[in-house]
């Protein structure tokens, strides 16, 4: 049913992909200014080439963006597009960063992309047509939550130490009944890997739907679900969320 919007939005994703690649660590022994205002460059010049392709496919679509923020349409698709995801990474050439891009009919995604050009790898899937990582079908693992890979969402970068102390009291809640807890710094990287077995779940609070929509939809075509545990969204693997759910209730 999806099947033309797929094929467009994997074919945008590896060209976003492929436009930022080059530009990978380029922000590396800058001052943290010139940093920013590097990542930022980048994040409006490839967000400008997806926005553009998308405009002259489908004129009519809603377009949400983490830059440019809402652009209006007629139609009840809507775009949801984070054109860098891990953009610390990206700055500093750590390959853990990605392009992430939904299509939402009625606020549901129906597709989702993620490109991780870092690691050569695309990521798709559709409503109801399963997910992909270069065209060979991934699900998620099925093992129990003490033998589970479990990412954590960053440190708050402003310095909001209420935040931080949270996310500290989080990590003792959870670090003695997971296997290993590791942060990537990315949620295009996390999610993408929990469709595709490499971690088990991932917890983040208040996470912006920019961030997740791709990645959310990968996770439950893959046989994944997702969970909310008082201030927690938790997705991954049936057993891991459920454990994470019972620890954080």
């Amino acid at each position: 049913m999806y099947k033309d919007y797929l094929e467009f939005a994997i074919e945008v994703g590896r060209e976003a992909g492929e436009f930022i690649k080059p530009f990978a660590g380029k922000a590396g022994g800058q001052t943290l200014k010139a940093a920013k205002d590097f990542v930022t460059e980048m994040d409006v010049k490839v967000e400008r080439l997806i926005i553009d392709r998308i405009q002259s496919r489908y004129p009519e679509h809603r377009i949400f963006s983490e830059e440019a923020g809402t652009i209006e349409g007629e139609s009840d698709f809507e775009w949801v597009i984070d054109p860098i995801d891990g953009t610390i990474n990206y700055s500093m050439g750590v390959p853990l960063y990605g392009v992430s891009i939904a299509l939402t009919y009625k606020k549901e995604p129906v597709v989702g992309v993620i490109s991780l050009p870092g690691l050569n790898e695309v990521y798709w899937a559709s409503k109801d047509g399963g997910c992909f990582k270069d065209g060979e079908r991934i699900t998620v693992r099925d093992v129990s939550l003490q033998e589970s890979f479990v990412s954590h969402g960053d440190f708050a970068k402003n310095g909001d130490k209420e935040m931080n102390a949270l996310r500290l009291e989080l990590l003792g809640k959870i670090v003695n009944d997971v296997y290993r807890v590791r942060m990537i710094g990315t949620a295009a990287v996390t999610l993408a890997y929990i469709a595709g077995g490499r971690l088990d779940a991932a917890l983040y609070m208040n996470p912006e739907f920019y961030d997740v929509a791709a990645g959310q939809l990968l996770i439950a075509e893959a046989g994944g679900v997702k969970a909310i545990a008082g201030s927690y969204t938790i997705y991954g693997q049936k057993q891991a969320v459920e454990g994470l759910a019972q620890l954080l209730s």
